[in-house]
């Protein structure tokens, strides 16, 4: 491999059949007078062919969704690599906007996470394999005919949150069955959890006997796991009448963890932040959480909110002029009513 990158007769805009020679695995500066042609050989001769080549490299049909870069003018430039280029430009204030977005890093990132990624069960922490749903649903097929099987997704409550309201976001998505710490319940039932505890809560997705052709079913089964359990799925066998065995073969052939779960098919918008169903609950994506402290806005607290219990950010301030009184009851809808006439 070659220690350096060696470009020649470059005469792309400012720059005058330039050759030059820079080292690789070192960090080099390009310097120089405004319009010396910096940016020309940064961006427009080694970025634009470290890029066109990587290009070329793919297929045809994936480089028809992607901007192909105007060729150089160039003599030709060797010892290149795929290449990343940070932009000599301002940043956007979109908050979901991050160097990994701007630069198309983050979306190689989900690409390689998806390929090497490895899967960990939520519970005990094991690494748990990854199947295609091809194989899922062959390992299934492979129980005998009438075998009952339970197929349940892992899933959790947002930090912060009650379990009243994940339960309520779950029979809005039509979900009727729960499996609490081990315990079955229904839609109707009223649990009660400690609120302080970590609760094992996992979905029945649905509740299969193996007889005809259950291919379809199974599928659509599968594509709910990946949403609801955000890609990992739990098989349980709910036969009793197969042997100790038998469950025992099923499971080392599917590879499961002792919770016998599995992923399925990692995607890449698995790891995007910016897609709701990806993201953190708690923040959105965001990775900080905005919230009231009581303790700064409330001064006073054995005085009402009319005697002046809310901190006055004017006079601590030193603001000057008289601070208008609290709205008396009706005067908020009087000033609405004079705003609309």
């Amino acid at each position: 491999m070659r220690s350096t990158i060696e470009v020649r007769g470059a005469r792309e805009n400012n720059l005058q059949n330039i050759d030059v020679e820079i080292p690789r695995e070192a960090l080099t500066v390009v310097t120089g007078v405004s319009g010396s042609g910096k940016s020309s050989l940064a961006f427009d001769v080694i970025y634009g062919e470290g890029q066109r080549k990587l290009l070329d490299s793919l297929s045809a049909f994936s480089r028809h969704f992607i901007a192909q870069p105007k060729r150089a003018d160039v003599d030709f430039v060797f010892g290149l690599s795929p290449v990343v280029a940070i932009m000599q430009q301002r940043g956007a204030a979109n908050p979901r906007s991050t160097v990994g977005t701007m630069t198309d890093i983050y979306d190689y990132l989900r690409l390689l996470y998806c390929v090497a990624g490895v899967g960990h069960c939520p519970y005990c922490g094991e690494a748990i394999p990854i199947k295609t749903t091809e194989q899922v649903i062959e390992r299934i097929s492979s129980l005998p005919e009438g075998t009952t099987v339970e197929l349940r997704a892992p899933v959790t409550k947002i930090y912060g949150e009650p379990y009243r309201r994940l339960f309520d976001e779950l029979r809005e998505q039509g979900f009727r069955r729960f499996v609490v710490d081990g315990e079955r319940f229904d839609s109707a039932d009223a649990v009660g959890l400690d609120e302080e505890t970590d609760h094992r809560i996992e979905v029945v997705l649905d509740r299969l006997s193996l007889r005809g052709d259950v291919h379809r079913a199974l599928i659509a089964t599968l594509e709910t796991a990946k949403r609801v359990g955000e890609g990992i799925l739990r098989i349980e066998v709910a036969d009793t009448s197969l042997s100790d065995d038998e469950l025992r073969t099923f499971y080392e052939r599917i590879e499961t963890c002792e919770h016998h779960m599995l992923f399925h098919d990692l995607e890449p918008y698995y790891f995007a932040f910016n897609d709701p169903d990806s993201a953190c609950r708690t923040c959105g994506g965001l990775g900080t959480i905005l919230k009231a402290d009581p303790l700064k806005i409330i001064d006073k607290p054995n005085k009402t909110l009319r005697k002046g219990a809310i901190i006055n950010t004017l006079m601590e301030s030193g603001a000057s002029g008289p601070i208008r009184p609290p709205l008396q009851p009706g005067e908020a809808r009087r000033l609405r009513s004079r705003h609309a006439l």
